[in-house]
């Protein structure tokens, strides 16, 4: 089965992956304009363009697990995959030319050549997706809520002043689209999903990193995969095993390990609306 988190970023990558593709196919870089049908140049460009998205992919895995999956790292990790996948695509380039034209590529200078063609096309393809997953995780271009267009209170003895909620940084990774009302975290793959009011979506960023940056809101991590608001929780249910599940606002049934079961009951999670005395078989 085919993770979810991956099944998105595929999702997301279509349309940009097929207007490449249709790209290339009418261009004909290489010399495939003059060498190839219309249905060859289809099958070449398709096949290498879906390819280095797998090799990406592949490369991105393997770098997060020597680097960490820490967000300041993206840069190196980035810049790591698409150095390496352009020397993959350059070898299996210079295989199909030897197999297509006959043309062997074996000098270093000739390499070199290719290397920086293979490079060029794909920043040129992998531009456009690289640049939206990045924003759309809020690596880049950090969103922040719309001005207001009335003027704030001034802080006086009688005004309160701003909540801490609005001062956790991890926020401002949070799409505008889903406002700042946070239920819940949850591991994806090499996500965390966050979850508001509004909906959710997937952040690269690793549940500890996100827990550090949650400093000033009312939270617990209750499981290894779960971090979840206090005022997210509705009730709490004692499973036939002992161990706790806690029902959000939302419906969401989050699981408490029993490392985290102390905390939750101290912070009287646990006896929300009589929820601990209520038992599943």
């Amino acid at each position: 089965m085919i993770p979810s988190a991956l099944r998105e970023r595929l999702a997301r990558r279509l349309p940009v992956l097929s207007v490449s593709v249709a790209a290339l196919t009418v261009l004909g870089p290489f010399g495939t304009f003059q060498d190839m049908s219309l249905s060859g140049r289809l099958a070449y460009w398709g096949g290498l363009l879906l390819a280095g998205t797998l090799e990406f992919d592949l490369v991105i895995l393997m770098a997060r697990r020597v680097l960490g999956n820490h967000a300041r790292r993206w840069p190196w990790t980035l810049a790591a995959a698409i150095l390496t996948v352009s020397l993959i695509q350059t070898v299996i380039v210079a295989a199909l030319e030897q197999q297509r034209r006959g043309v062997t590529v074996v000098s270093p200078s000739s390499l070199a050549e290719l290397y920086g063609y293979v490079l060029v096309i794909t920043l040129l393809v992998s531009a456009v997706p690289i640049w939206l997953e990045l924003r759309r995780h809020g690596l880049i271009d950090a969103r922040s809520t719309p001005p207001s267009t009335v003027a704030p209170p001034a802080v006086t003895p009688e005004t309160t002043p701003a909540s801490p909620l609005n001062a956790a940084p991890f926020l401002d990774r949070i799409p505008a689209k889903l406002g700042r009302d946070l239920l819940a975290l949850e591991m994806e793959d090499h996500y965390i999903r966050v979850h508001t009011r509004l909906g959710s979506d997937l952040i690269l960023l690793r549940l500890r990193d996100a827990v550090a940056e949650l400093t000033g809101i009312d939270g617990l991590q209750v499981h290894r995969s779960h971090w979840v608001a206090a005022s997210a929780v509705a009730t709490a249910e004692r499973n036939a095993d002992g161990k706790l599940t806690l029902i959000l606002t939302d419906g969401r049934r989050v699981p408490v390990s029993r490392r985290c079961n102390a905390a939750v009951r101290a912070a009287g999670w646990a006896e929300r609306d009589g929820g601990a005395s209520h038992t599943q078989s």
